[in-house]
């Protein structure tokens, strides 16, 4: 039977500064050797985490912006959900309210924020892309969006996400996915929605897929999978949700992983 690993990216397989640690790197190709499949579940788009899969030279199709978007680079995507039109345009006139920066993805490859100032100064360096400014983004915007990212001060973000929940209740689903930043996805699109068709792509079980992440957008995904593992540094709340617990980051906690997953091994 076959079995997939997907891996969350910030605060998983990279490291605090973003980065892709050799030790991950080498935690891959044993997964790789031992027979799994591994795929990257992540909240960023395409455009910033090709580079990973291409560093570990994958095949297998990767889950995009909290699972919006499943695919191989290049490929027509095997399953997206993006918010339409009408929704983003909603969004955006709520959090205009509120001082923060917001990005919009219309492609799998094209990430649009309205200010490069504050919390994202230094983005390009740190996510390694290319991204556009438009300051008119919220009263110009036209198009569909795989979700709307909004990055704030991290002592005003709940409040705006308690905001948002109050707006729109369950209209979208919601979610902190970092200490300064909330994203917002079409309702019932999650890592685990994206992460349930890429299994079924792959001929996975669900019950032979495991999922490692460490933050609130990883809830569903680790729920949703036979064997979901939070890292040792996630809040309360995602290591309860889980079956497994691993190491924090700074105790390289995903080098733990192949050994798990081989005392698991069918016997």
């Amino acid at each position: 039977m076959t079995r997939l690993v997907a891996l969350d990216l910030d605060g998983t397989l990279l490291s605090g500064s973003t980065e892709l640690p050799t030790a991950h790197e080498r935690v891959v190709r044993e997964l790789r050797q031992q027979g799994s499949l591994v795929a990257i579940a992540t909240g960023r788009p395409l455009l910033t985490a090709r580079w990973i899969w291409d560093r570990l030279h994958l095949d297998t199709p990767m889950a995009c912006f909290n699972g919006a978007w499943v695919g191989v680079p290049g490929a027509k995507p095997i399953a997206e959900s993006a918010l339409p039109e009408r929704d983003v345009r909603d969004i955006l006139a709520e959090l205009t309210r509120h001082d923060g920066a917001i990005c919009c993805y219309p492609q799998a490859d094209r990430w649009v924020i309205d200010r490069e100032s504050g919390p994202t100064a230094g983005w390009r360096e740190r996510y390694r892309a290319d991204f556009e400014v438009d300051p008119r983004l919220a009263s110009d915007w036209r198009g569909s969006s795989f979700k709307v990212m909004f990055v704030t001060a991290g002592d005003q973000l709940r409040a705006v996400f308690a905001g948002l929940r109050q707006r729109f209740a369950d209209r979208f689903h919601i979610c902190v996915s970092e200490y300064d930043r909330l994203e917002i996805s079409r309702a019932g699109v999650t890592k685990a929605w994206g992460l349930e068709r890429l299994a079924r792509h792959l001929g996975c079980e669900q019950a032979e897929v495991w999922a490692v992440g460490d933050a609130e957008n990883d809830l569903e995904m680790i729920a949703w999978a036979g064997h979901g593992c939070a890292m040792g540094h996630a809040c309360e709340r995602v290591r309860c949700s889980a079956r497994h617990v691993l190491p924090g980051i700074h105790a390289r906690g995903l080098c733990a992983l192949p050994g798990l997953l081989a005392r698991h091994a069918p016997g």
